[in-house]
């Protein structure tokens, strides 16, 4: 993990923290429907951004990441509706629930190359909320007075600031690449449910490349290069699929590993799918560049 998701997880928690302890030494001045509202919101926001970062870090358990999802927004909806009433402690508990579920599903399907976006649109879609619950609270306690950091103008300057400085820290997830995929003869090509890893590799032209693809997914993969001009192709699969000798294909059961040996012959960037029915559009695609 890149050192931006340590910094979304402690905001999160702060935040939720904030929100949670200002209702609960108001609790006195915070209507019912209001502190419904407060709980619900909270629940789902956090359930939908942190089920959306255990989606992707637990990409190869879909019931952890589900579990984790809500169990956080769960937990940070009942928390946020004790101070209230029963009713905000339920819509908190659901809202959880719902988002957490989402959450983690939206995670899991997106495509690699989104994740760093949806992460990053999720956690400022989460700091935005967060403001408007705040604002609300601020409005309920004291309808005559705002505080002067609820000011539009200076809101706008705060967050575009924290949007540069969050954009400069790098990464938030670690790149994971294939093996020795820098120069080198053998290349390896993870492929899972639905995605490939890594989905962004390199060759030289003119090498002997031996490409693997490893279905470490519960569903049948596989993976062939677009329009890819190759020499001395030796398939060493033994899944034809009716190809001509010159294309890169490869086919692999869950838990199978195949492989075919290739010289690229012209520069440029290729195109590599899964060409199974629907898989291309879940996001099994990626590009190799011939240098």
């Amino acid at each position: 993990m890149g050192i931006p998701l340590y910094l979304i997880f402690l905001t999160i928690i702060l935040l939720s923290v904030t929100v949670v302890g200002k209702t609960m030494y108001n609790r006195k001045k915070v209507t019912c429907m209001t502190g419904m509202m407060i709980a619900m919101t909270l629940g789902m926001i956090v359930g939908l951004t942190m089920g959306v970062v255990f989606g992707i870090l637990f990409i190869d358990n879909f019931f952890v990441a589900t579990i984790l999802g809500m169990v956080v927004g769960m937990v940070i909806g009942f928390l946020s509706g004790i101070p209230v009433s029963v009713m905000a402690v339920l819509d908190g508990l659901l809202s959880g629930l719902m988002g957490g579920m989402m959450g983690a599903m939206l995670g899991a399907m997106i495509a690699p190359e989104y994740r760093e976006a949806i992460v990053k649109i999720m956690f400022f879609l989460f700091l935005a909320t967060l403001l408007i619950l705040l604002y609300m609270i601020q409005k309920e306690l004291n309808r005559n007075k705002t505080a002067f950091y609820m000011n539009p103008l200076i809101t706008v300057v705060l967050f575009g600031f924290f949007f540069v400085v969050f954009n400069q820290l790098g990464p938030i997830f670690k790149v994971i690449d294939s093996e020795d995929n820098s120069n080198v003869n053998n290349l390896l090509i993870k492929a899972k449910e639905y995605s490939f890893m890594s989905n962004e590799v390199q060759v030289k032209a003119g090498e002997t490349v031996t490409l693997f693809i490893e279905n470490i997914g519960d569903e049948e993969h596989d993976l062939e290069i677009i329009g890819l001009e190759v020499d001395d192709v030796k398939q060493n699969s033994a899944h034809d699929h009716g190809q001509g000798s010159n294309k890169i294909h490869l086919h692999a059961s869950p838990g199978d590993k195949q492989s075919i040996t290739f010289m690229p012959v012209e520069q440029g960037v290729y195109r590599f799918i899964c060409t199974l029915p629907g898989h291309e559009e879940l996001g099994m695609s990626g590009t190799l560049e011939v240098l």
